[in-house]
């Protein structure tokens, strides 16, 4: 049993450690663009936590954006890339 609580510590602690890298130090949405990512051209929109839409899901994470939502941004304020 102790060996169990222990997996699902550490498994927990893991998960953690990995969901804060994705965002940067000062928990922003801030693109930073990755040229190791190749994407396909298909349409699928994404709306970055930026308030800017992305072609689709790869297209935003390339740029950095690791939060978004499925669909075009909505508002005023929104930018289409």
């Amino acid at each position: 049993m102790k060996t169990k609580n222990a997996f699902l510590a550490i498994a927990i602690f893991l998960t953690c450690v990995c969901c804060s890298k994705k965002s940067n130090s000062t928990g922003q949405c801030v693109e930073k663009v990755r040229s190791d990512v190749a994407c396909t051209a298909i349409y699928q929109p994404v709306c970055g936590c930026n308030n800017k839409t992305y072609g689709n899901a790869c297209e935003a994470e390339a740029r950095g954006i690791t939060k978004y939502t499925s669909g075009e941004c909505g508002g005023e304020k929104s930018q289409s890339l």
